[in-house]
């Protein structure tokens, strides 16, 4: 999970309510929900920025499984997902890869066509 999909449980938008019951219900089928560190700072900057208690970023990592950054995935995200993704996406990215996961659940469209370069797959959180 990265950032875009994240903050949806953070703040409220439209498609939060369904991104919390789709984490719920992974988390209830045995699948970790897995992310980098990374994210408990783009986290917390953004409960900074809205005014949003940093207590709910807790409670929202604290339903990931958190993994560290290690040095060779800062070097594969300077090289992956092509010449569109951003930085900080590329290091989602990478650490997606450096796992194995399935799937990466992101909205950001530049991060979903860095995915689809690197063949991995989207998963894809709606209401339909």
């Amino acid at each position: 999970m990265e950032t875009s999909a994240a903050a949806k449980l953070l703040k409220r938008e439209p498609e939060s309510a369904v991104v919390r019951e789709f984490i719920a219900q992974l988390i209830d089928d045995e699948h970790l929900v897995v992310t980098g560190r990374m994210l408990e700072t783009e986290l917390r900057r953004l409960a900074v920025r809205k005014g949003i208690d940093q207590e709910k970023a807790s409670e929202i990592l604290d339903l990931l499984d958190v993994l560290e950054h290690d040095r060779s995935q800062f070097r594969q995200a300077g090289t992956i997902g092509g010449d569109q993704v951003r930085s900080l996406d590329a290091l989602h990215l990478a650490a997606a890869l450096r796992v194995g996961a399935d799937a990466l659940i992101t909205f950001d469209e530049r991060l979903k066509r860095a995915c689809e370069l690197v063949g991995l797959p989207v998963l894809s959180v709606t209401g339909a």
